[in-house]
C-alpha cells in the first residue's frame, strides 16, 4: 500500500465535504488556495470531521490492498482528461492498464451474446475494458483472462463493495492477473444506478474503442455508446444472424460501424478504425 500524501488527503478531506469534482481538481492544481486553506484548519467541527473520515478511508484502501490514483498522476488514464467533468480522483485495486477496447452489453445476455463477448475480448490482443456487471461484461473480462491480457473494470460501487456479489472472484481474479478494479466513489459506497450511469462514461474515456455486442435500446450500455460518441471514440455494433437488437440498431443509426457476428470480423474491424 502506497502511503497518501498531503495531496491524497486533501482530496479526500474535500470528497467528504462533498466538494464538487471541479473544484477538486483546482486544489490539486494550487488553484483554490481558499479551498486548501478551508480543508486544512481546525476550527470547524465539519472540516475535522471529515478530515477524520478521509483517514478512515485512507486506513481502508490500505486493508483492500488499493490506492489513490489523482488527475495529477502519472498513473491516471490519460484518456479521461477528453471528459467535460473528469474526476479529480480515482480509488484503484491493481494496475490500470493503458487504452484497450471496451467490450459492453446487456445483462440478459444470451448464450449467443455471451460466447462473441468472450471470443473477442480474447482475439483482440488488446486490454479489455468493462465495468464488472454480469453478461457480457462477466464474458469480456473472463475472455481477456483467458488470453492472459490485462483487463480493467470500471464499478459503480466504491472499493469493497462487489456488485453483483458473485463477482467477488472474478474481481479478485483481474487484480491478481494484472488488471484493475477502479471506481471514483468513496470506499464502500453502495452501488446506485447514478453511479452505474457515470461510470459508462469512465469506459468510454478510457478505451481506444468501443464495441458493443447486444443491447436493447433502453440498456445501460447504451450509456458508453452515447459517451463514445460524444467524445469521439470509435465505435462498433455487431448486426445480423442472432443480434437483431434494437440497442444495435440505434447505434447503428447514429453511426457506429455495423459488423458481423463473428470475433475475427469484430477484430479485423477494430484494426481499421484504430
Amino acid at each position: 500500500m502506497r502511503e497518501l500524501s498531503q495531496a491524497h488527503m486533501r482530496v479526500l478531506t474535500a470528497a467528504f465535504l462533498h466538494v464538487p469534482p471541479r473544484r477538486q481538481r483546482a486544489l490539486l492544481h494550487g488553484q483554490d488556495g481558499a479551498l486548501a486553506e478551508w480543508a486544512e484548519q481546525d476550527t470547524s467541527r465539519k472540516v475535522t470531521h471529515a478530515r477524520h473520515r478521509a483517514r478512515e478511508a485512507a486506513e481502508r484502501l490500505r486493508k483492500l490492498g488499493a490506492h489513490l490514483v489523482l488527475c495529477t498522476d502519472p498513473e491516471y488514464p490519460a484518456g479521461l482528461n477528453d471528459l467535460h467533468d473528469p474526476p479529480a480522483f480515482l480509488t484503484v485495486r491493481g494496475q490500470i492498464p493503458d487504452g484497450g477496447i471496451a467490450i459492453v452489453g446487456t445483462r440478459d445476455a444470451t448464450e449467443t451474446a455471451l460466447h462473441l463477448a468472450f471470443d473477442v475480448a480474447k482475439a483482440c490482443g488488446q486490454s479489455v475494458v468493462s465495468g464488472l456487471a454480469r453478461g457480457i461484461d462477466t464474458s469480456a473480462h473472463r475472455g481477456a483472462l483467458e488470453a492472459k491480457l490485462p483487463t480493467i473494470a470500471y464499478v459503480g460501487t466504491g472499493l469493497g463493495v462487489t456488485y453483483p456479489p458473485a463477482n467477488k472472484p472474478l474481481e479478485d481474479a483481474i487484480v491478481a492477473a494484472g488488471g484493475a478494479i477502479v471506481s471514483e466513489r468513496l470506499p464502500d459506497e453502495p452501488v446506485a444506478a447514478w453511479a452505474l450511469v457515470h461510470r459508462d462514461r469512465l469506459q468510454a474515456a478510457h478505451a481506444r474503442a468501443v464495441v458493443l455486442i447486444a443491447s436493447e435500446s433502453d440498456g445501460g450500455a447504451m450509456h458508453t455508446m452515447r459517451f463514445a460518441a460524444e467524445l469521439h471514440r470509435p465505435s462498433l455494433a455487431v448486426s445480423g444472424g442472432d443480434f437483431a437488437f434494437s440497442g444495435n440498431a440505434a447505434a447503428i443509426a447514429q453511426g457506429a460501424h455495423a459488423v458481423a457476428p463473428a470475433a475475427s470480423e469484430i477484430v479485423k474491424a477494430l484494426a481499421r478504425i484504430i
